[in-house]
């Protein structure tokens, strides 16, 4: 049972247009799944960042285990106290961003309590901070991370090591969006264009081809199935790029494009998900593990809703 114990706003800054806002769209909602640590702080920033572009309120997160028995509730209050302590501090992270609001919430699962928060707040997107694996300088995903990754019906939004870097109010520099050979779904044109309407942001349509290489009519095709997709799939008055990538890997491919730190990447979820669930194919994992820059893993046949 979801247990919300805390309940602060912070209000930092009242919205910069609120007369631009429908009743209906204040009920939305960014989700921050924070920690105090340094992956909490790159989801932080993230979710300021996109709620900043999508006129969305951000809501901070924090769940924490149940006292196991009588004995544990000393610890447990401990623990509830640190993490509130931590908690009080978010709304000085993001200052000149959109206004805060924290939940403590008690759950024996943090996926599981995460997904309730998102759902009682009628979350867009739920914003996960990762680590970077040393050896290989690529994320690392967590536990709650990869349940979410497979189960979810909320977008996900993946906060590389160095998001809290950039600042609340750094506007996105590009969309681009990861296709597949059949075009991609609907839901991920719908994401990338509530994403770059805001701010007037260029979209980048891009296919990866992991084989050695590809004949010319090969090329063509795929260029054309972007082509189509940008005219089929995209308003006119947006700015749209179209880029095919050929590699023998999926992480030789990634390091062949040109990446710029404000940017973010699309991920649509497997034809093997559940209807609204996320899950993540082969092409679409390894993509997760080896991008540089921020990502939103959107749900099949579902998308940030618009209001």
């Amino acid at each position: 049972m979801l247990i919300k114990l805390s309940l602060t706003n912070h209000s930092l800054l009242e919205r910069a247009c609120p007369h631009q806002r429908t009743q209906q769209e204040e009920h939305m909602s960014i989700v921050v799944a924070y920690r105090d640590s340094t992956s909490g702080r790159d989801a932080l920033m993230l979710g300021a960042r996109l709620a900043s572009i999508t006129a969305d309120e951000l809501h901070v997160v924090s769940v924490i285990a149940p006292a196991e028995d009588a004995k544990g509730a000393a610890g447990f209050e401990a623990r509830r106290q640190k993490t509130q302590d931590a908690l009080d501090d978010v709304g000085a992270l993001v200052p000149g961003g959109p206004s805060v609001r924290v939940h403590l919430v008690v759950d024996p699962s943090v996926p599981a309590g995460l997904l309730t928060a998102a759902h009682d707040l009628d979350a867009r997107v739920i914003v996960i901070g990762t680590a970077r694996n040393s050896l290989l300088s690529r994320f690392s995903l967590g536990s709650v991370s990869n349940v979410l990754l497979h189960s979810a019906d909320v977008a996900l939004a993946l906060a590389p090591d160095n998001a809290r870097e950039i600042g609340p109010a750094a506007p996105l520099v590009r969309v681009t969006v990861a296709v597949g050979d059949l075009g991609g779904n609907r839901s991920m044109f719908d994401t990338a264009t509530l994403l770059a309407q805001p701010q007037d942001t260029p979209v980048r349509l891009l296919t990866f081809k992991t084989v050695p290489t590809l004949g010319e009519d090969a090329l063509q095709r795929a260029r054309h199935t972007l082509d189509t997709a940008a005219i089929e799939r995209l308003p006119e008055h947006l700015r749209v790029t179209t880029q095919v990538e050929v590699a023998g890997q999926v992480d030789r491919a990634v390091d062949q494009v040109d990446w710029d730190p404000g940017e973010i990447a699309l991920i649509g979820s497997s034809r093997l998900a559940q209807t609204r669930r996320t899950f993540l194919g082969s092409t679409a994992g390894k993509l997760v593990r080896t991008l540089p820059i921020p990502m939103i893993i959107v749900p099949r046949d579902g998308q940030i809703r618009q209001g």
